[in-house]
């Protein structure tokens, strides 16, 4: 059973959300999903990885470079309240 609390990669481009599932394939565990409502921007297609595999999604981060997504951590079931991740704040990972 997937837990409430999770994180969510949001991509610009169809082809970065399927380039950045091949780089975290096998390292951490990604599903696709559909960018929720709550985020506003993005292509559609979203990443989501749960929240017990935080420390290697952060270790992984540098390789999917600086543009062309943004994290969120989405807590709750139904429509979850997203927040954005700031990456620039050590202290919000």
């Amino acid at each position: 059973m997937r837990a409430d609390r999770y994180y969510i990669l949001a991509f610009d481009s169809t082809h970065a959300a399927l380039s950045a599932q091949r780089r975290l394939q096998g390292r951490v565990a990604a599903s696709v999903m559909p960018t929720l409502r709550a985020i506003q921007a993005g292509c559609g297609i979203s990443l989501r990885v749960e929240e017990a595999d935080l420390e290697a999604l952060k270790s992984l981060l540098p390789e999917l470079g600086r543009g062309g997504w943004r994290l969120y951590f989405a807590e709750g079931g139904g429509a979850p309240a997203v927040t954005a991740v700031d990456l620039s704040d050590a202290t919000a990972l």
